[in-house]
């Protein structure tokens, strides 16, 4: 695995926790899996939207269509 060392600011109580819960050679790994783990939820959350937007798109669609078969069936 590729990695690249940044410098990040976190308050000092998680820093506090993830020492008192962490060896030093560990934190890095967790913060990681952290960060992936949110990245991926929030990709899923944005993917349940705009599929909710799309099946919304569908049923107004759908309507419109239903409207018109029933106006020229009349």
């Amino acid at each position: 695995m590729d990695l690249i060392r940044i410098n990040i600011s976190l308050p000092r109580e998680i820093v506090t926790e993830l020492s008192r819960k962490l060896p030093a050679r560990k934190r890095s790994q967790f913060i990681a899996d952290a960060v992936k783990k949110h990245l991926k939820e929030q990709k899923a959350r944005q993917l349940a939207a705009e599929y909710e937007e799309a099946a919304e798109e569908t049923r107004r669609i759908n309507q419109e269509l239903e409207g018109s078969l029933h106006d020229g069936l009349h």
